[in-house]
C-alpha cells in the first residue's frame, strides 16, 4: 500500500523487540549471571545481574512448575518478556549492557503493568548496586 492509498506516511514507529541475541540461551550464562551474586528480590521475582560487554541487555527466565501449570507458566513468560522488552527500548548505554535472569516464585498471575514495575524497580536497584560496587576500591 502506498501513502496516496491511505496510509500514514509518518516516519515507522520503532518497536521494543526481543530477539535471538537478547536471550541467555546456555546453562554457563545462566550460571556466570547466579555466582555474580547481584540479585534483588522483589515481589515474586527475584532479578540477577551481571554486566556485560555486549551493549545491549540479555534475559533469562527461570519458572519452576510450582508456579503452575504450562498454560499460567507460559503467560508469565510472556508478561515478563513484554515488560523487558518494553524497559529495555528506552534505556540509555550504561544500562544496555546487562545480563539479566528473572526466577519467578509461585503466586497469582499479576497484570503485565505489575510485572513491568516490579522488573523496572528491581533493575534500578541493581544498577545502583552495581555502580557502588564499581566506586569501591577493591582491597
Amino acid at each position: 500500500m502506498t501513502p496516496t492509498q491511505g496510509q500514514d506516511s509518518r516516519a515507522p514507529r520503532q518497536r521494543a523487540v526481543y530477539r535471538k541475541h537478547h536471550r541467555l540461551t546456555h546453562s554457563n550464562e545462566f550460571k556466570a549471571v547466579y555466582e555474580a551474586r547481584l540479585k534483588k528480590p522483589i515481589g515474586p521475582i527475584v532479578v540477577f545481574a551481571l554486566p556485560n560487554k555486549l551493549g545491549h541487555p540479555r534475559l533469562g527466565l527461570s519458572i519452576g512448575r510450582r508456579v503452575g501449570g504450562a498454560v499460567t507458566r507460559n503467560a508469565v513468560k510472556r508478561r515478563l518478556r513484554d515488560a523487558f522488552r518494553q524497559i529495555a527500548a528506552g534505556w540509555p548505554e550504561e544500562k544496555a549492557g546487562l545480563d539479566l535472569v528473572i526466577v519467578v516464585r509461585p503466586h497469582e498471575t499479576r497484570s503485565p503493568a505489575s510485572y513491568q514495575s516490579m522488573l523496572e524497580s528491581a533493575i534500578d536497584r541493581l544498577i545502583k548496586l552495581i555502580e557502588k560496587q564499581a566506586k569501591e576500591p577493591e582491597p
